[in-house]
């Protein structure tokens, strides 16, 4: 008989058990542009996952898990009704333990994730902890990659991908439970799924769904799935239940007045707390890098003030003992290297402060906090229909927000939580934050919806129904690309190859049209290295900086743009690539990235990237290249390529104004981004970009092509007039 021993804890549902390089660093590889809104906040996600247990054998790590004295109530709940929806703490386990209590009872699991990160690194961690290699028992399918087989019992997966099996099979006939996990990110995606998934639940009564969420307003959850049987006297079909850890309880201070400065605010509330109130860690929420960084400026300089100070007396002048001060900062886009000092125990006598965005709210959970800070705001990215871009804004947070971070101070004892906003500004605040689905682009669900054979998407059941405006402009999007007809149906060749590509719509329809440019193979390259992150390596010192500066400018950088450098590189790297064999190849590969100071890895994902979209377009789309007079290279060639970029990328052009920034064809004002290639060249006047990424008050174009004002007219005759 098998003895029960392990199980994990950490403090970071959020993407668990990162995979590591050979170095022990963690990469993802992939283009957050891909799964994500079309604004990128790495601030707010984070690859981070703390485990206080990674000593112990795994069946014990397992076992301290505090969903394990929950596994017969959860699978007792699951036969009785159709719906579970699982409310328990970041770190409780639900996202490794329940699909394994479910494979063990005799379920197919299919268990969804928002990002690819953790798609990947769970089914790694829940191989590992089932002591089976990856892609047998258990398995994963993400991002264009897959380790399963027919007979895998638990498969973890990105919700597109989900949806994408939907094409195959309606009714997702291959799975008799789904898992839909970290559902209170409420992503488009998120929101899609769970409108189908309700579909499909009155067809398939003995689907089983778990809804699973660290913090999430279950009641609206339980209604949405509740369908009511009618057979059975309307007896609910759902069901919550909540595995909310012990807490202590939590006083809430707020201020008198409004605070003009926030993060001065907050500098001066952890002074205050250090020296009049007993021992306890502090969490401090802030909305950004640029503050907390700031913050931790004016705090380092009072901490070593503080610690020097110490050595010559034992109390403060209130009378609390005198400790001394460690102040940790925590955002996504920091090294996991520094992300770490936030869990670690410090020395005796010694209070952390950690400064963090809003990941701290649901993503960790840091121990040993009984104070908490909350600024009373956070980043939120939002698309304007009438702009045309996304942008992400600093603005105030919901009640639903404000709760949770005041919950983080009773974890480990009675706590206390600083509100440095008023008592009727709280009141005045929204219940909740709108989710994803009314405050982005929403062009390329209706797409897949459309694709599904939902004609009727206004009378779609949607969780949150979206603002009709933001339906509008999708499907002006979507006809502009000529996806759809003017009676609001997928066009017959255009439309249904474009929903079968996994990519944004203006991407999908630059490959499907790329044969008509006489340049599929060049599209190809473009597209797939659109989809990573991270091409050019960064260094820590300035002589490195400086020196992949150059070697930038001087082999691959084009007075085109960064789409056409993308394609340089790329062609460049094929070209080491190809001429030896695999061995040999794979050395000289690195040898030259090493040397032009380019990421071999990602590089190595967009070849794996373009492989796939080549099966597609070549193999089963059977696209193949126009025809054209004269040599098929130089200058000619290199137009009729900017032109197949332009052919997708119309809508999302702009123009220089008089007042030096950039204005998007529908009055955005935008600016180019440092990273991009033209950001050092004389500006030009029209261009095209296939990103935007939003930093302090300015909205910058990433991903860049200069194009010339006639091409517009050409390209796209339907969506511009020349005036």
């Amino acid at each position: 008989m098998l003895t029960r021993k392990p199980v994990f804890i950490r403090p970071g549902d959020d993407t668990l058990y990162p995979i590591k390089n050979k170095d022990g660093a963690i990469e993802t590889l992939i283009n957050p542009n891909i799964d994500s809104a079309l604004t990128i906040d790495k601030d707010a996600q984070t690859n981070f996952v703390y485990n206080r247990y990674h000593h112990l054998p795994l069946e014990t790590q397992r076992q301290k898990l505090p969903v394990f004295q929950y596994r017969n109530h959860i699978l007792y709940l699951l036969e009785k009704y159709q719906t579970l929806i699982l409310i328990g703490e970041t770190g409780c386990g639900k996202s490794t333990q329940v699909p394994q209590y479910l494979y063990e009872i005799g379920h197919k699991v299919c268990v969804t994730q928002p990002r690819v990160a953790a798609a990947l690194s769970l089914a790694s961690r829940v191989a590992d902890e089932r002591g089976e290699p990856l892609g047998e028992r258990v398995g994963y399918a993400a991002a264009m990659t897959a380790m399963r087989t027919l007979d895998t019992g638990i498969v973890f997966m990105t919700e597109g991908v989900l949806l994408r099996e939907m094409f195959a099979s309606p009714l997702l006939m291959q799975y008799s439970c789904i898992v839909l996990d970290e559902v209170h990110e409420r992503s488009q995606m998120t929101d899609v799924l769970m409108g189908l998934l309700k579909k499909i639940a009155r067809k398939r009564k003995n689907l089983k769904i778990v809804v699973s969420s660290a913090t999430m307003d279950a009641d609206f959850l339980k209604d949405f799935f509740n369908l009511k049987d009618k057979k059975d006297k309307g007896r609910s079909t759902s069901v919550i239940m909540a595995m909310q850890g012990r807490t202590h309880p939590i006083d809430v201070f707020y201020v008198e007045e409004p605070v003009p400065d926030y993060v001065k605010a907050t500098v001066d509330t952890v002074i205050k707390i250090h020296e009049n109130e007993p021992f306890g860690d502090i969490l401090a929420f802030l909305t950004s890098q640029e503050e907390i960084l700031s913050a931790l400026d004016v705090l380092d300089t009072y901490a070593s003030e503080n610690n020097e100070k110490n050595k010559y007396r034992k109390q403060f002048p209130s009378g609390i003992s005198a400790s001394n001060l460690t102040i940790v900062p925590m955002y996504g886009s920091l090294p996991h290297y520094k992300q770490v000092k936030a869990f670690q125990m410090c020395d005796r006598n010694v209070r952390k402060v950690v400064l963090a965005t809003n990941i701290a709210e649901t993503s960790v959970t840091i121990p040993g906090v009984v104070y908490v800070i909350d600024c009373g705001f956070h980043k939120l990215p939002h698309f304007d229909p009438a702009v045309g871009v996304e942008s992400v804004s600093v603005c105030p947070i919901s009640k639903h927000n404000a709760t949770q971070r005041a919950g983080r101070a009773g974890r480990t004892s009675r706590g206390k939580c600083y509100r440095l906003y008023t008592e009727s500004d709280y009141d005045d605040l929204p219940p909740s934050v709108p989710p994803e689905m009314c405050r982005s682009d929403l062009s390329a669900i209706l797409l897949q919806l459309k694709a599904l054979g939902i004609h009727n998407l206004l009378r779609f059941t949607f969780p949150t129904p979206p603002p009709a405006k933001s339906l509008l402009a999708g499907l002006e999007t979507l006809y502009a690309l000529k996806a759809i007809d003017k009676e609001g149906d997928l066009t017959e060749d255009l439309g249904v190859k474009m929903a079968e590509v996994p990519l944004k719509p203006m991407c999908a329809k630059m490959l499907c049209s790329s044969g008509d440019f006489g340049c599929i193979d060049e599209i190809l390259s473009i597209v797939s290295m659109l989809q990573v992150d991270g091409i050019f390596t960064k260094h820590a010192t300035g002589r490195d900086n400086i020196a992949a500066r150059i070697s930038r400018r001087n082999h691959f950088e084009v007075a085109e743009g960064d789409i056409i450098m993308y394609l340089n590189i790329f062609d460049s790297y094929l070209k080491v690539r190809s001429n030896l064999d695999e061995k040999r190849a794979k050395k000289a590969c690195k040898d030259w990235c090493q040397k032009m100071y380019i990421n071999y890895r990602v590089m190595e994902k967009a070849v794996e990237i373009r492989n796939s979209f080549e099966k597609l377009v070549k193999n089963k789309f059977e696209l193949t290249n126009a025809t054209f007079e004269g040599l098929d290279l130089g200058t000619e060639k290199c137009v009729r390529v900017m032109k197949a970029v332009l052919s997708g990328l119309f809508p999302q052009a702009a123009y220089l104004s008089p007042d030096n920034t950039y204005r998007g064809i529908r009055g955005a004002v935008l600016h180019i981004s440092p990273d991009s290639c033209l950001y050092h060249v004389q500006q030009p006047k029209w261009v095209v970009f296939a990103s935007v990424q939003s930093a302090s008050d300015k909205t910058y174009m990433r991903d860049m092509m200069t194009i010339n004002k006639q091409w517009l007219t050409e390209i796209a005759p339907h969506y511009y007039k020349e005036t």
